[in-house]
């Protein structure tokens, strides 16, 4: 019995927390997954960001979308932000044939991600995007956005 709980123990540890994104993080961790413009074109991620928006979720990307096309396109380099939409959730023929498309069609820079690891090391929550603030190339806070108010409040801080 000792054996398959120390098993387990291992197991999700190995799962959970070796990887895990957290309060002191390097920045440059982030660039260990792949990132690319819904153009195609391959990202990676700034060494000095003051903000990295994430979305998991479609209804969470589309708020942060409509509330960044509602800005002008220097708005997220402005405020040494950028914005990461993981979509690794959508069957690939619905972001060939309709998300991509719409998503060309955004004035900011849009972060893709595709692998489903990385919703493992980033911590989120459902119907909140994670903003991860940075500091001298390391994550020195993480908080959640819920609505628009508190997506601005974070980025012009």
């Amino acid at each position: 019995m000792k054996k398959i709980v120390l098993l387990l123990l291992a197991l999700s540890l190995s799962l959970f927390g070796a990887n895990q994104i957290k309060t002191g993080s390097k920045v440059s961790e982030l660039n260990t997954y792949s990132f690319e413009t819904p153009q195609g074109k391959s990202l990676k991620i700034p060494a000095s960001p003051k903000l990295i928006i994430i979305a998991f979720e479609k209804d969470t990307a589309a708020f942060v979308n409509e509330y960044l096309n509602s800005k002008t396109p220097p708005y997220l380099p402005k405020h040494r932000a950028l914005f990461i939409a993981d979509i690794h959730a959508m069957p690939s023929i619905i972001s060939r044939m309709f998300a991509l498309p719409k998503l060309r069609k955004y004035r900011h820079i849009i972060y893709l991600h595709y692998q489903d690891e990385f919703q493992n090391v980033i911590p989120n929550k459902e119907d909140e995007v994670t903003l991860l603030h940075v500091q001298n190339g390391q994550i020195t806070n993480i908080t959640f956005a819920k609505n628009k108010q508190e997506l601005q409040d974070a980025i012009e801080r």
